[in-house]
């Protein structure tokens, strides 16, 4: 078997949503991030536009200060404002030059918090004396060492930015073992493949056990393809 080449990383922030497709213009978020969104997070850290190698998230840990109480997923209601272009027509149509009025936007989404995120660099295998799988991962850490990014990773939407990405903080943080959740159906990726896919959206149960959710083997077809 060849060697795993491995990445991870602590996100922690105020406020997170992962949006739940069945909650529609109100979303509401899952306890946890998706597969895809999952992904989103690493590769805000650094990916291959090319799609020669690529991180493919495995698990994530509901975590929480050490010593405070657990067993809880914080939810709250957030309203924003709305600009874009599902806005009712009416809407659209007031305001002479800024392109219509605003809408306000309601969501439920999560507060205070902070996971663990674990996946495991797939593409092509070392040849010619190149190893994207490796150069990958070296990028990676590299750039969670000197605390850079691609772009500031966010938790959900991109005004929930991180207010802490980083290594694990061991002795701050700790795994919330005390956490179970059954989700019957949960989203797991948007596109048909993790490069230059098309729209063709997932959903599998899952299930949250002492903290940790464990993600499906999305894209280990498309990695044996490449190799």
């Amino acid at each position: 078997m060849p060697k795993p080449y491995e990445v991870s990383l602590e996100v922690a922030g105020p406020l997170a949503l992962w949006s739940r497709p069945d909650t529609g213009a109100t979303p509401s978020s899952y306890p946890v991030p998706t597969w895809s969104a999952a992904k989103g997070i690493f590769e805000s850290i650094a990916f291959f536009a090319d799609g020669r190698a690529w991180i493919r998230p495995t698990k994530v840990e509901i975590c929480k200060r050490v010593d405070d109480p657990g067993g809880e997923v914080r939810y709250q209601r957030y309203t924003t404002n709305y600009g874009g272009p599902l806005r009712k027509s009416d809407v659209m149509s007031k305001g002479m030059l800024s392109g219509g009025s605003s809408m306000q936007l309601y969501a439920t989404v999560l507060a205070d918090v902070c996971y663990r995120l674990y996946g495991t660099i797939l593409g092509e295998h070392p040849r010619g004396g190149r190893n994207p799988r490796h150069h990958l991962q070296d990028l990676f850490q590299r750039r969670i060492k000197r605390g850079q990014a691609h772009k500031i990773p966010s938790l959900g939407w991109s005004e929930f930015t991180c207010s802490y990405w980083g290594d694990f903080r061991h002795g701050v943080t700790e795994v919330d073992s005390q956490i179970n959740i059954s989700i019957p159906s949960m989203l797991v990726d948007v596109w048909s493949d993790p490069v230059h896919g098309v729209y063709d959206p997932d959903f599998q149960p899952a299930e949250i056990k002492q903290g940790i959710l464990l993600y499906p083997e999305v894209g280990t077809e498309r990695s044996t393809a490449h190799a």
